[in-house]
C-alpha cells in the first residue's frame, strides 16, 4: 500500500502526493478515465454511459418508470429526464401509459434502442476490457470485488443511492 506512485503523472511533483493518493482523488480520476474511454469507444454509435444505462435497464428489465430507471442506476431526476428525453427523440425509448395503473407513464425500448444497444455493448465491452487491461485477470476481478464492496458500503449515504430491484 506504500508503495511509490509509478505514474509519471501522479508522481511529477513529490509535495503532491498527499493530495494524489487520496482515495476520492483517485477514484475522481479513474471516473474521469473510465468516461472518457466509454464515450470514445460509443463514439459510433452516439452513447453516453448513462444513456447506456437506461438503454440496458429497459433492454433486461422492461418498461419501468422514470424515476424507478433512475433508482436503477444511480442518476438523479433531472439527469434521468434529460436522458430519456434525448433517447425518446432518438427513436430509442417511447413513453406509454403503465399497464398496470393508466394515470402512470413508463419508459420501454424500442427496436431502434435495442438495435442500438446492442452495437453500444459489443463496443462498451471492448472498452471494459481495455480499461482493465492494466491488470492481470485476477486483479481485475479483485479491483471490481473491491469496487462492489466499496459501492455497496456507501450506497446509502449518498444523494443518490441505487436500489438495486426491478421494482424500484
Amino acid at each position: 500500500m506504500n508503495r511509490p506512485i509509478e505514474s509519471p503523472t501522479l508522481a511529477a511533483d513529490p509535495r503532491l502526493e498527499t493530495l494524489y493518493r487520496r482515495p476520492g482523488f483517485l477514484i475522481r480520476r479513474a471516473h474521469q478515465i473510465a468516461m472518457d474511454m466509454f464515450i470514445e469507444a460509443c463514439a459510433p454509435v452516439d452513447m453516453t454511459p448513462s444513456q447506456y444505462g437506461v438503454l440496458y435497464i429497459l433492454q433486461h428489465i422492461g418498461p419501468l418508470s422514470q424515476i424507478g430507471v433512475a433508482r436503477l442506476i444511480g442518476l438523479d431526476r433531472s439527469t434521468a429526464a434529460l436522458v430519456v428525453k434525448l433517447l425518446t427523440e432518438r427513436g430509442h425509448v417511447m413513453k406509454a401509459p403503465s399497464a398496470l395503473d393508466a394515470r402512470k407513464v413508463e419508459i420501454a425500448i424500442t427496436p431502434a434502442g435495442s438495435q442500438v444497444l446492442k452495437q453500444a455493448a459489443k463496443l462498451a465491452n471492448r472498452e471494459m476490457k481495455q480499461l482493465l487491461a492494466p491488470f492481470s485477470e485476477s486483479e481485475g476481478q479483485m479491483f471490481l470485488s473491491l469496487l462492489e464492496k466499496f459501492v455497496a458500503h456507501h450506497n446509502d449515504t449518498t444523494r443518490v443511492s441505487i436500489v438495486g430491484r426491478s421494482d424500484a
